[in-house]
């Protein structure tokens, strides 16, 4: 029995840039050398969402999942140092450096090759892209799946889940779903004209459905025609023939369709929070071809720009928000009235290097005394959550047999 299902309409939520305010405000703090790139995206959104407080009614579902392009090796292996910076900087910092591009939806941050990323955001079926906040837990559900699930068990999983509710989260999993399926011997629903594709383990939390079946088409280039019901997507199979997966795609349903049969993408609406972005986001569109419109409505600016363009007209709005939300923006030596806390991640960093970094993340000066020198070199491990940059800088040089003195405009290391 299938959950109810909306029509696909060809374009974003209106709502998507909001999706990732929370990670133009948050600031991480992390040091780590030879992480795998989708383990490091991942620990970012958990240390945000962490600190989060469950979105209201009227707001954007917030980014909770990652969904990367099945052509990038989620295993690249990175290394970063960064003190106080705003999370969707590390993420774009990240990304960038690896030549890939994102783009934040309710829900879920896609990252993937630039054209890739640009032709699935235009060509995302998005449900109801102009309802509000306070009907987008109906549309909802929130899944995950092992490592070796197939894209045919994801997408049949996608359909089927029952709707949930953005602020709970109750997760649908692949492994428990299809177990209450043979204990019930109704049989497992399955998409068998996807190719044989075996993906990492993953969640889509808090993700429109319709979104999430468009996210899994578009890693075989392919996309939803519009007004299809998803349920004509999968079918329901006996034991037998579930294990026959297709080698090769065979003929597609009606309601998809290949990119390349698809008339060229159009610019298309996003909303974005009207208010200290407004210039930077007309700026950073100014020279961009082709020419986008920007209208400011009530507390909204409605941008109409292709993906491409919404791309630089993003970070121009998670910048403004960055530095609004920074009480030291433009005084780095005036601490705020409530010290921020942070999460600090170290594997095999030297002490001095990552001192320097906390010191600067707080407007000040450093001096390490020739006595501390040697120790200063002492690579560390460390793994603090929730602490100010003060209590970050104790730890780290404890843990090198240091001393330091956190005063109002110079961090001093000494040996004690």
């Amino acid at each position: 029995m299938f959950a109810a299902t909306e029509h696909a309409a060809a374009q974003p939520p209106l709502t998507s840039p909001s999706a990732a305010d929370a990670l133009a405000r948050a600031r991480i703090t992390l040091s780590v050398e030879e992480q795998t790139l989708g383990t490091l995206l991942d620990q970012v959104l958990r240390s945000v969402s962490a600190g989060e407080t469950p979105p209201d009614e009227n707001q954007a579902a917030p980014i909770r999942s990652i969904w990367m392009d099945r052509r990038v090796d989620p295993t690249t292996k990175v290394s970063m140092t960064v003190a106080a910076q705003p999370a969707a900087q590390v993420i774009l910092d990240l990304t960038q450096r690896e030549g890939l591009a994102l783009f934040p939806l309710p829900g879920v941050l896609v990252v993937g090759r630039d054209e890739w990323v640009d032709t699935t955001v235009a060509r995302l079926a998005g449900g109801s892209p102009r309802t509000t906040g306070k009907t987008r837990d109906a549309e909802t559900i929130s899944v995950r799946w092992p490592t070796g699930c197939t894209a045919s068990e994801l997408l049949a999983l996608i359909v089927s889940a029952p709707k949930s509710n953005t602020r709970t989260s109750k997760i649908t999993d692949l492994v428990s779903w299809q177990e209450t399926a043979a204990k019930t011997r109704s049989g497992t629903s399955h998409a068998n004209w996807l190719p044989h594709d075996i993906w990492p383990a993953g969640s889509l939390i808090g993700v429109e459905r319709t979104t999430a079946v468009s996210l899994v088409l578009a890693q075989f280039d392919l996309a939803l025609k519009r007004g299809t019901r998803l349920e004509t997507l999968v079918s329901k199979t006996t034991d037998d023939a579930a294990g026959q997966p297709n080698k090769q795609m065979p003929d597609l349903p009606t309601g998809v369709q290949p990119w390349t049969e698809l008339p060229s993408a159009r610019a298309f609406p996003l909303n974005y929070r009207a208010g200290d972005s407004t210039p930077a986001i007309r700026q950073s569109l100014a020279d961009q071809k082709p020419r986008s419109s920007v209208r400011v409505t009530g507390e909204h600016l409605t941008v109409l720009a292709t993906a491409a363009n919404h791309r630089h007209a993003l970070v121009a709005h998670w910048n403004a928000i960055a530095d609004n939300a920074n009480p030291n923006a433009g005084n780095p030596g005036n601490p705020p009235a409530k010290a921020a806390v942070f999460d600090l991640k170290l594997i095999n960093k030297a002490a001095g290097d990552v001192l320097r970094q906390l010191a600067a993340a707080d407007g000040k000066k450093i001096r390490i005394e020739e006595a501390a020198e040697l120790a200063s070199e002492k690579r560390i491990n460390l793994d603090g959550t929730k602490k100010t940059l003060r209590q970050l800088a104790e730890i780290v040089a404890e843990s090198a047999g240091l001393a330091v003195q956190w005063g109002d405009d110079e961090v001093v290391v000494s040996k004690p």
